[in-house]
């Protein structure tokens, strides 16, 4: 493909939904950056869910699915999407959405994404991404412009699971100044120090029953540092009907969904991570941005590629829960090392910024970068 100038380019960024997760997070981002440098912007979301800033105009699917989603209404979504598209020529389709359809996904792909196609894979777990039968997701993905994973990790077991030769990691971006922005309107107040844990309780996969367990064992206990965890979801009331067994409830403090995390990731010690896998964890790498060091899992994938480990924070041997209660003492107790990766935290996330993530977008479409 040609270089060619930014002046009146338009591109589509297609989503599950604008709210929850990493995934979403970034398309939000994206299409701030993209606007700002002069493209059209437009939004396809499957669901109806909206809760991150985002630029550009949006067509929500997700206001003409019925409470049946019977096969009639599919199909009526189906001809909205397709007439869409038919209108409407892209430079560059980004699809971010995980796929669990993949009939669905090979008719999308050939007979309705007609512009060029860049697919972003956001998960270690490949399977929400790509068809289980090799043959048929190299025909789904045949003709994509290039496919972007958002870790090192991702982008290994992609090559190494599908053959794929048009792979590239390009990570997921962060908007300082929009995190700033957010830091001087809203200060967080509590009586109390704490650790801070943030994520979606709707599977097991960030593991808040393991650090819970970690962190009754550790010496925050007796030294009244409590644990509070961010995020909402359907294991909640069993996350803290634990707590309550425990005995726990004054000290593992459940906050909900905050609609602004960044005071709670200013004012915490330390943020940890427990999951048993990650993408690329939006939860270390904001934290930091908020000069707050942070501790994880040496799970797949991610972690590794943020953290370096003593410098700005504390990287554990994946799933090994007596080293992440060594991690939590050693950042309670050793104030030297603690102070040392809070200073350097900031710092060691500057590559990330929207505007340095954003020209590497740029380049990948082959766009002049000012």
């Amino acid at each position: 493909m040609n270089e060619f100038n930014k002046q009146n380019r338009r591109i589509c960024i297609v989503s599950d939904q604008l709210a929850g997760g990493g995934a979403e997070r970034c398309s939000s981002l994206l299409s701030v950056f993209f606007e700002r440098n002069n493209f059209k912007v437009h939004h396809v979301i499957v669901l109806d869910k909206i809760e991150y800033k985002f630029a550009g105009e949006i067509l929500n699917l997700g206001k003409l699915k019925n409470k049946r989603n019977d096969f009639l209404n599919k199909l009526k979504r189906f001809y909205v999407l397709k007439k869409f598209f038919s209108h409407n020529k892209f430079d560059f389709i980004i699809d971010t959405r995980a796929k669990n359809h993949s009939l669905r996904e090979f008719f999308i792909s050939k007979c309705i994404f007609t512009s060029p196609l860049i697919q972003i894979i956001h998960s270690y777990m490949l399977n929400l991404y790509f068809p289980k039968n090799v043959f048929l997701a190299k025909n789904i993905y045949s003709h994509c412009y290039k496919i972007i994973t958002v870790s090192e990790g991702i982008k290994n077991k992609t090559a190494i699971d599908y053959k794929y030769s048009n792979v590239e990691t390009i990570y997921n971006p962060v908007d300082f100044e929009y995190i700033n922005k957010q830091l001087l309107e809203s200060i967080l107040s509590t009586p109390y120090e704490y650790i801070l844990a943030v994520g979606n309780m709707e599977s097991m996969v960030k593991q808040f029953d393991k650090l819970i367990d970690c962190y009754s064992k550790s010496d925050l206990v007796n030294k009244n540092i409590k644990l509070i965890i961010l995020g909402e979801g359907i294991l909640r009331s069993t996350l803290e009907q634990k707590v309550e067994e425990m005995n726990l409830e004054s000290f593992v403090i459940f906050k909900g969904k905050i609609s602004n995390p960044f005071p709670y990731y200013k004012n915490a010690l330390f943020t940890v991570l427990s999951s048993k896998n990650e993408g690329f964890p939006y939860a270390l790498i904001e934290s930091l941005a908020c000069s707050t060091p942070v501790i994880s899992f040496d799970c797949l994938s991610g972690p590794k590629e943020i953290i370096k480990d003593k410098k700005n924070g504390l990287l554990v041997e994946d799933q090994n829960e007596d080293k992440l209660i060594e991690a939590i003492d050693l950042f309670a107790n050793d104030k030297t090392l603690y102070n040392y990766c809070k200073r350097n935290a900031l710092q060691s996330v500057a590559h990330f910024d929207l505007e340095l993530i954003g020209k590497r977008w740029l380049e990948l479409m082959k766009i002049k970068v000012e």
